[in-house]
């Protein structure tokens, strides 16, 4: 009988979850199914391409609307995959029938609805055709056009018409690594800020999203000096926006090579103040990949860098940021055991086991060590500052050039799937099998949270910048609703919880960024809420208008003591509420 080293990994990894379940290990367990989903592709070198070696990224996103995650794959000098999600566990790639196969030039790729049709579109930074050298003015916006009358989506790049198809116009460079979206001037449209890996001129760019002009042209416009982020020498790998400091607007993070990392507060009048000086190690940090979340449960945003850590010296290793009261960041990788991540790429924050902490997983890899570096998962040891890596004892025995990195869930079952996006190399996609019916665990309650915010043009689509507090029984969490960036790459825009024991939770709040909120009380955990921001604050019966019913329903709340007449969102119920949703509900009526 023949037998494939596919079995035997998947053996061997099921032998590892048997032992460590039985020693009272890891609950936690992965299963390479790459060929299985129908995600086989692979990324080929570019030689003639600036950086090629720090490529391979791709996107998780729902780009149809049905509710399943999908994933773009840059192929670089191989075609472009659109795996579309069977909703069964498997993907078709469609690339070619959206008008997105390429092969091009690439770096990365990240996913918005800049012009809030409903629809995700697609932005790539991108260096010309396949089939000859890299160009300048070749970056893509590709806006995705919806169904037709035969219910066929495609897409189209306007890059160009827009405004965005060049970082520094009038210059023969050939610029563009990772980008990403947030409405830094809470106008409620997405803008969008791509970064370079330049140290010689200023080309990483902020274009504000301008809407569309006379002619229904979508304009951008960059007002990267105006903001004041404008700066030479910042080798950019990826720029992040989200409200660190809970002042609904959101700072800009950009991760950069060789110390250039840098963290700028949002001033709230449409400029930006360089405050990199507030992160510990920093400064010597070659950072590639970022991700963002409460790690330590303080009610406070922290954040992940992956980074290099040298064998001979043991550093400097990845960094941890953990946000003190007084909005400095201190570095707690070393002392809580997630700093040696090899050659340090992706990376993640998720809570993978759902025992309500969170993990950290990490694609690595050095492009002059063919033999790759092994893929790190960090498990949370329950207090925020103590973690093991656990990757083989949770069935993640992969060793690769790995680069991209996104989070997805495949099947809407509630456990956190991984694609891996490798340089040179075929994706490997790994498929959590945490949750019932794969493999029955005790203690894994969770909810996944979207946003829904088309009804009202103050947000920004998706809720994009919105805060959102879960509370059980046991625990409070904060959970920020930005991009989702990753290193070549973005994942989906929601929010992930593990929950353990508790299968009821007592109540979610949503900050929206323009100050309003609402509250939803008594959920049952294990489910998928897509929360809708009605048109207006004093909509209460969510219909899209202001009537005598929205006030009895929020008095009979009120009376109820229910948190969901929590106007202000101050988690009280009391007189202000009523002042403030009075408030509301003149404003509403007034022409």
């Amino acid at each position: 009988m023949l037998v494939s080293p596919r079995s035997i990994a998947f053996a061997s990894a099921l032998s590892s979850f048997t032992l460590a379940a039985l020693a009272g290990g890891p609950k936690l367990h992965f299963v390479e199914r790459t060929v299985e989903a129908g995600l086989t592709s692979q990324n080929a070198l570019s030689t003639a391409q600036l950086y090629s070696p720090m490529t391979a990224g791709g996107v998780a996103a729902d780009f149809n609307n049905d509710g399943y995650d999908d994933i773009f794959h840059l192929g670089s000098m191989n075609p472009n995959s659109l795996f579309i999600n069977n909703q069964d566990g498997t993907f078709t790639n469609q690339a070619s029938e959206w008008g997105v196969a390429g092969p091009y030039h690439s770096f990365g790729a990240s996913t918005a609805d800049f012009n809030n049709d409903g629809y995700l579109d697609l932005f790539v930074t991108a260096f010309g055709p396949g089939d000859s050298a890299p160009q300048p003015g070749q970056l893509k916006l590709y806006r995705n056009n919806g169904p037709d009358e035969h219910g066929n989506w495609s897409f189209t790049d306007i890059a160009e018409s827009a405004g965005v198809n060049h970082l520094t116009p009038g210059t023969n460079q050939k610029e563009g690594t990772g980008s990403s979206w947030g409405d830094y001037d809470l106008d409620g449209d997405l803008d969008l800020f791509v970064t370079a890996y330049n140290s010689i001129r200023a080309a990483n760019r902020l274009f504000r999203n301008d809407g569309p002009d006379e002619t229904d042209t979508w304009r951008f416009t960059d007002v990267t000096a105006e903001a004041g982020v404008e700066e030479i020498g910042v080798s950019g790998f990826l720029p992040a926006f989200c409200d660190m400091n809970n002042d609904r607007y959101p700072e800009l993070i950009i991760v950069g090579d060789t110390g250039t990392t840098r963290y700028y507060t949002n001033n709230r009048d449409g400029t930006f103040t360089n405050d990199t000086d507030r992160l510990e190690d920093v400064q010597t940090a070659n950072a590639m990949g970022i991700d963002i979340a409460d790690v330590n449960h303080d009610g406070l945003l922290d954040f992940f860098l992956s980074n290099i850590t040298f064998d001979s010296t043991n550093g400097p290793g990845n960094i941890l940021l953990i946000q003190q009261p007084d909005g400095s960041y201190k570095n707690m990788a070393r002392i809580s055991g997630c700093h040696d991540g090899h050659w340090g790429w992706g990376s993640l924050i998720n809570d993978f086991d759902h025992d309500g902490d969170k993990d950290i997983l990490e694609t690595n890899g050095y492009f002059f060590d063919f033999s790759g570096d092994p893929v790190t998962l960090y498990l949370n040891d329950g207090d925020g500052t103590s973690f093991t890596e656990s990757a083989q004892a949770c069935g993640i025995n992969d060793i690769t050039q790995g680069r991209g990195l996104v989070r997805l869930d495949t099947e809407n079952d509630g456990d956190i799937d991984a694609m891996m996006f490798n340089w040179n190399q075929p994706n490997a996609y790994f498929q959590n099998n945490l949750i019932t019916p794969k493999a029955t665990q005790p203690n894994t309650h969770w909810a996944r949270i979207k946003l829904d915010t088309y009804a009202r043009d103050s947000l920004a689509p998706q809720g994009i910048g919105a805060m959102v507090t879960l509370k059980t029984a046991t625990r409070e969490y904060i959970l920020p609703m930005f991009a989702n960036p990753s290193h070549c790459g973005s994942s989906s825009v929601e929010t992930h919880i593990g929950l353990a024991s508790e299968s009821i939770i007592e109540s979610i709040q949503v900050a929206w960024p323009d100050g309003t909120f609402n509250t939803y009380t008594n959920l049952q955990s294990d489910q998928i809420f897509t929360f809708r921001a009605p048109a207006f604050a004093a909509d209460y019966n969510n219909n899209d208008t202001v009537e005598f019913d929205d006030v009895m329903t929020f008095i009979n709340a009120l009376a109820s003591r229910n948190l969901s007449a929590d106007h202000n969102g101050d988690s009280r119920i009391n007189f202000f509420d009523i002042v403030d949703y009075l408030h509301d509900y003149r404003q509403a009526l007034m022409p």
